[in-house]
């Protein structure tokens, strides 16, 4: 037998959306939650990997992959990545009522950044510049999590993820130019 319920979710005042989750014996209710925030761990962390496999091809000596620049494909995945993350800053920032910083203005000066840096600099300023705007972005993620607004597991996650990707990208700028 299953109860179904419904509830705010909260933390901190701060209003997170409406929840749902019915109630099933033997914990089944547990494993769904955890099944959720282990699928989307795993999604973040697959997020990653163009820029993996882009560092192994760099360290190969491999300019190109179908045809195209190892540099430009990881350009292009940067300017998606950096996207998506300053995209869900408007999440957050939407449903704060106590967040001190505005991160819609903040996540577009830094899209901005990095798409008109795609445009105007060379390959290797670019590829600076966007570890640069990764490390920025954690440390936005850290004042997020200061404020109570994202998980502890979720910012682990991201500084797993980020390292991942910073290392990454400066082997692709150590061995392609």
């Amino acid at each position: 037998m299953s109860v179904k319920k419904v509830f705010r979710g909260e933390k901190n005042g701060n209003f997170l959306g409406k929840m749902f989750c019915i109630v099933l014996k033997d914990a089944e209710e547990v494993r769904r939650v955890m099944f959720r925030r282990n699928l989307s761990n795993l999604l973040i962390l697959f997020g990653s990997t163009p820029f993996v496999f882009f560092s192994i091809l760099s360290l190969f000596s491999l300019n190109n992959f179908l045809n195209y620049n190892i540099i430009y494909l990881a350009s292009l995945y940067i300017l998606t990545i950096v996207s998506f993350i300053c995209g869900t800053y408007w999440g957050i920032f939407l449903n704060s009522k106590k967040i001190t910083i505005n991160l819609l203005i903040i996540s577009n000066l830094l899209t901005l950044l990095v798409y008109f840096g795609f445009l105007i600099l060379s390959s290797f300023a670019f590829i600076l510049l966007s570890i640069l705007i990764f490390i920025v972005l954690l440390f936005v993620d850290f004042f997020i999590f200061k404020n109570d607004m994202i998980l502890l597991n979720y910012l682990k996650v991201r500084v797993y993820v980020s390292l991942i990707v910073l290392i990454s990208l400066f082997i692709i700028l150590f061995n392609s130019f």
